[in-house]
């Protein structure tokens, strides 16, 4: 018995000295890689009710659902090659917000993504994609 205590002792030490982002990882890190896969549906999971979409300057508020097949249709026009974080704000327990640098094989494009606390996750409530300025 005092073994198993010892044992968890030492394991609730550790944890409690590695940082949380290295511990669970990050919300936009996940997103980033459903946006590599084009994975629409995942990326659903994580809509509000309803969500701003602003798709290179074709905006809407829409359902989960008629998102989702936006975010599709988006796919299949600008299949991505690469995906990376490059902006992230997460420090709020309200708000959350992130940027994707999304490149095609034709375009190099910005995914901002803005989401807010729905008492027990974050949900996603305007995904804005538009051409990269800097580039």
């Amino acid at each position: 018995m005092g073994t198993k205590i010892l044992i968890f002792g030492i394991i609730s030490c550790f944890f409690s000295f590695v940082p949380a982002k290295m511990q669970q990882r990050d919300i936009f890190d996940t997103l980033s890689g459903y946006f590599k896969d084009s994975n629409s549906k995942e990326i659903a999971g994580y809509f509000a009710s309803v969500i701003e979409l602003d798709i290179l300057s074709e905006e809407g508020e829409y359902s989960k659902a008629q998102a989702e097949l936006i975010l599709r249709d988006f796919f299949s026009k600008h299949v991505p090659v690469s995906v990376k974080v490059i902006h992230r704000l997460s420090s709020s327990s309200n708000y959350k917000f992130g940027v994707l640098y999304l490149q095609s094989k034709d375009d190099k494009l910005r995914v901002s993504i803005s989401m807010a606390n729905d008492g027990n996750k974050f949900l996603i409530k305007t995904i804005t994609i538009e051409n990269d300025k800097e580039l």
